[in-house]
């Protein structure tokens, strides 16, 4: 198992993080991992237990061996992330499926937070900072802040719902119209269970998924979706919901794809750089997908 790590929720005090991170463990025994050189903040070393750590912020802490080592994480054999688009302000990866966008508390070693975190401190001695997420189980474009300031002005717009954010699936059948908006609200449950809140009931939060049939085949359909809001599986839910799941889908759906894969993909993102341009970053959709789309028996 990978070092033990957490993203911040909120801004606050390095020490209270690690209070989290590691409820077990005395404050003075969290300062000393500091002052040893044990702990990591969005890959560089802490140095003071009051540090301020910002939302989002990725906190890590190393074995004794790895404290006593040099100051940089230690990032060999990961490899390096599929670049999008790369700027002096951010950067934008393609994610493969299956990966994590960043470690949950179990500490895993290998996710696309790490593996883009590895590419820029090798290659431009910068920081990461992410700025969103992919469900594990979804490809496609990621984007990361080189600074907590662009992260900040990202995160804002992703906030006001001015990122326009595309996916592709390729869903069991064909949905009942050509195009049209779910909008069933969807509640998260305190073990971060998922599902809609049934019409008439109170409860959730808001989720507005826009979705357009682009190609119909014998079994599936590819279907085009913005997403206006980003609930945790709401595009799953969603086409659950019209009776026509994501192909690949064992929780909400029909089970296991031809392709092993769940065929969902992140396939653009366009928002407003830093610098004042409207910006587009586009994935191809994966040659998998259109492999499922293409079956003709089931």
């Amino acid at each position: 198992m990978g070092n033990p790590k957490i993203e911040a929720e909120a801004r606050g005090h390095l020490i209270d993080v690690l209070s989290i991170l590691h409820p077990g463990a005395k404050r003075n025994s969290l300062r000393r991992m500091i002052d040893h050189g044990r702990v990591l903040v969005d890959g560089n070393k802490a140095s003071r237990a009051k540090e301020i750590v910002s939302t989002g912020s990725i906190v890590e802490t190393l074995s004794r061996t790895e404290g006593d080592g040099p100051a940089k994480k230690k990032v060999d054999g990961l490899p390096d992330p599929d670049i999008l688009y790369d700027d002096q302000e951010l950067l934008v990866v393609e994610k493969p499926a299956g990966l994590l966008s960043v470690a949950t508390p179990r500490g895993e070693s290998d996710t696309m937070f790490d593996r883009a975190l590895n590419w820029l401190s090798r290659n431009q001695s910068t920081r990461a900072h992410l700025v969103h997420r992919l469900d594990r189980e979804t490809s496609g474009c990621l984007l990361l802040a080189k600074s907590p300031e662009v992260r900040s002005i990202l995160q804002r717009q992703f906030k006001d719902r001015t990122v326009e954010r595309i996916y592709h699936a390729v869903v069991f059948g064909k949905p009942p119209a050509d195009s049209g908006v779910s909008n069933t609200r969807i509640l998260e449950t305190k073990d971060k269970r998922v599902r809609l809140v049934p019409k008439g009931e109170r409860g959730g939060k808001e989720a507005i998924t826009n979705w357009r049939v682009e190609q119909s085949a014998a079994i599936h359909s590819l279907v085009r979706v913005k997403i206006d809001t980003g609930r945790r599986a709401q595009i799953r839910l969603h086409m659950s919901e019209i009776g026509c799941p994501v192909a690949g889908d064992t929780r909400y759906g029909r089970g296991k794809a031809s392709v092993n894969r769940l065929c969902l993909h992140a396939s653009a993102l366009e928002f407003e750089h830093p610098d004042g341009r409207r910006i587009r970053v586009q994935s191809e959709i994966p040659s998998k997908l259109f492999s499922e789309l293409k079956r003709k028996s089931l």
